[in-house]
């Protein structure tokens, strides 16, 4: 394990154990900030990097251009590719197609330039509401209407795009995810989302608003496209979205403890201040138990793993589509830690919003 740990160098190797391997821990020190370190946390993958980063790297700024989803020149060019988004991509998709990396840091832009302005504690509510309807629409395969703005339109084309991908049935199932996300984006419209009073709460409506509720079947379209795999069977398998509930709840405490720093700042809900106040703990306890319930999770998740094959109808013809759907999970968790430590986002307020 190394013994050094911060933003700026991904740790390429941990130490290894049964569940996975384990990186340690890095302390969050800033001038106006309480110092806290984060606990030593559990991966089910390795690390890894796609060979398709830098091809994709000019086309994924094209599109983020032509679309005019940022204008270059603008605030929100400079924080959209100082969040080394295409880099992300790369690092969760190490060992995929090309195809899939790009559209993967295509969606990774448009969901954080949504999130920034759903997130905002200042922006009107009333807005925020239209937003979601006119995005409800999308997702259910309608166009833009002559109302709708840069954003909204390139998410429309986003989702054309991915839909020439994949075959009718496993749309079908991306598209349900995909507004499951923007229904759930209601909750961001709701004022003092700061002071939600449960752990719980917080966590179920992460859960379903962050990108992971919609990255997995968009990750299985390019997997079918790929590998020629059929990925339905498995998307729909009761006990696989099980393990992939468990994945976004890894998700979200892993990115509430690297955002820590960003959320006190700007206002917004974490998992650890919850944690700290609604049960008398120091902000460090907090830290500590909520890495303790990641490990806990990531542990799940190869454990439930490992029983699949006495759960699953067909397991043995499904067995390949399973084994590279669940490495997409495990590449979610693994690679975002790893963009969290190269990523402006959570240690440089220019960076703290598109």
């Amino acid at each position: 394990m190394s013994e050094q740990a911060g933003f700026g160098t991904i740790q390429t190797a941990g130490q290894a154990e049964r569940y996975g391997e384990r990186l340690r821990g890095m302390t969050l020190q800033f001038p106006d900030f309480e110092r806290v370190r984060l606990p030593d946390l559990l991966f089910p993958a390795t690390h890894g990097v796609s060979p398709h980063l830098e091809a994709v790297r000019p086309a994924y700024v094209d599109w983020i251009v032509k679309s005019k989803l940022v204008e270059p020149g603008s605030r929100t060019y400079d924080a959209i590719l100082g969040m080394k988004l295409d880099d992300c991509s790369a690092l969760l998709n190490a060992p995929h197609g090309k195809e899939m990396v790009l559209y993967v840091a295509i969606s990774l832009a448009l969901f954080f330039v949504l999130d920034d302005f759903m997130d905002n504690v200042d922006a009107d509510v009333d807005k925020k509401r239209a937003y979601v309807a006119m995005l409800e629409r999308i997702a259910d395969g309608h166009a833009p209407g002559p109302d709708a703005d840069h954003i909204l339109r390139a998410w429309h084309q986003w989702f054309k795009e991915v839909e020439a991908y994949a075959s009718p049935a496993l749309f079908k199932l991306f598209a349900a995810d995909l507004e499951r996300y923007v229904r759930a984006l209601r909750a961001q419209g709701l004022q003092n989302q700061s002071t939600v009073a449960c752990a719980t709460t917080h966590l179920m409506r992460r859960r379903d608003n962050i990108a992971c509720a919609y990255f997995m079947t968009h990750g299985a379209i390019f997997l079918s496209h790929e590998y020629g795999l059929d990925m339905p069977p498995v998307v729909d398998d009761q006990h696989i979205r099980t393990i992939i509930d468990v994945v976004a709840f890894v998700l979200v405490i892993h990115n509430d403890l690297l955002g820590l720093y960003k959320d006190v700042k700007t206002g917004e809900a974490n998992f650890v201040t919850i944690l700290q106040r609604e049960h008398g703990l120091t902000l460090q306890d907090a830290c500590d138990l909520a890495g303790r319930m990641a490990d806990d999770m990531v542990r799940s998740i190869v454990q439930m793993e490992t029983d699949l094959p006495r759960l699953v109808d067909g397991y043995e013809e499904k067995a390949e589509a399973i084994k590279k759907y669940l490495q997409v999970a495990h590449g979610l968790i693994r690679g975002t830690w790893d963009w969290y430590m190269i990523t402006f986002r959570y240690r440089d307020e220019r960076y703290f919003s598109a």
